[in-house]
């Protein structure tokens, strides 16, 4: 499959510059993000995924927004399509929105529980090591039970 034709450069896009480490060279600056979206899906058809951590999973996440919402410009665009089908699209756009705010929703949960545990772990070694070894028994046995 042939990249599709690069449009000109313009301010828009990331300013960011990187070095190219090969003969290839594509500036991506000013690029519709609907091409953009369209190389990604190829270089990502070739490479190899080798395990579940190797995906990044908020990423894909956001990136699948992105499509659906191309899809959802491009089918609003067309009056021939029917009804159920723009309903459809509608509700993938929902519901990767849905997904995104229950992610961010555990995210900032995470992050509130990193935050508790560090300040139960600064409160602990000030206790008299009695009380340190009392907690820290009663939380291994809490452990059991999940």
């Amino acid at each position: 499959m042939a990249l599709p034709a690069l449009p000109p450069a313009s301010a828009g896009g990331s300013s960011r510059k990187v070095q190219a480490t090969h003969s290839l060279q594509i500036d991506l600056t000013g690029m519709p993000v609907t091409q953009l979206l369209e190389l990604r899906a190829l270089i990502d058809e070739k490479l190899p995924v080798k395990d579940l951590k190797d995906i990044d999973l908020n990423r894909e996440l956001v990136l699948q927004m992105l499509q659906t919402q191309q899809l959802q410009a491009n089918v609003l665009k067309e009056d021939e399509t029917p009804a159920n089908q723009r309903a459809q699209v509608a509700n993938a756009v929902a519901g990767i929105i849905s997904q995104l705010a229950q992610l961010q929703a555990k995210v900032y949960t995470s992050e509130r529980l990193k935050r508790i545990e560090t300040a139960l772990i600064d409160t602990l070694q000030e206790l008299p090591k009695e009380a340190q070894n009392v907690f820290l028994e009663r939380y291994e046995v809490a452990l059991k039970d999940v």
